[in-house]
């Protein structure tokens, strides 16, 4: 009698520890959808992978960067096609968050690789039509761009999709995979991002 209500209590306890993996693993996988309405050329749009919602904007200036990188409450960021994180030279509180370019597909994507290591965002100089500026931001980028042989750009623009990205939180405690799925909309008007995102351990 007591070795059956032993067994009976070790198929229950594996019954229930099974059934609470399946409920973490689910939990990890849930994939959600955001839009970041990116059309202008100078204003960052601030998102929580972890709340799941946009946190707020700011231009891209010192005034409104100096803000941004002393807070801790968002971990991505979008303008036009530039990524930031929340790290590097995008924080000024030595937050965790950064980017690993995955070469698997979104799908595919089930966990942490053992041998991922993020990059913190760095200053970027370029020269363009209205001068050389310098932005804070990450290698990440919401497109990639169609080049000739010479790596010039080829014209008009050819946008290819950018490849599955994990991000690393601001805190450096969780981790989303993160695929951009839309750069235009229906009216082929650029500026309109939609990515999908899940937690991956």
């Amino acid at each position: 009698m007591k070795k059956n209500m032993i067994l009976t209590l070790a198929a229950t306890l594996t019954v229930l520890a099974f059934a609470a993996c399946q409920r973490a693993e689910n939990q990890e996988q849930e994939t959600n959808e955001a839009y970041i309405d990116a059309t202008s050329k100078t204003t960052w749009t601030y998102f929580s992978l972890s709340k799941g919602t946009v946190v707020g904007t700011g231009e891209e200036n010192d005034t409104d960067n100096a803000l941004w990188a002393a807070r801790g409450d968002w971990d991505l960021a979008v303008c036009r096609y530039n990524v930031r994180t929340n790290s590097g030279a995008s924080s000024s509180t030595a937050a965790k968050g950064g980017v690993y370019v995955s070469k698997e597909s979104f799908d595919s994507l089930k966990k942490l690789p053992k041998d991922a290591s993020f990059a913190s965002d760095e200053i970027v100089t370029s020269k363009g039509m209205s001068g050389t500026t310098s932005v804070a931001q990450s290698m990440a980028t919401v497109i990639t761009f169609m080049t000739n042989e010479d790596g010039s750009k080829v014209m008009p623009p050819v946008y290819l999709k950018a490849p599955v990205y994990v991000f690393r939180t601001a805190d450096g405690a969780q981790y989303y995979k993160v695929e951009f799925t839309q750069y235009q909309d229906d009216n082929k008007e650029t500026g309109h991002v939609k990515f999908q995102y899940a937690r991956i351990q």
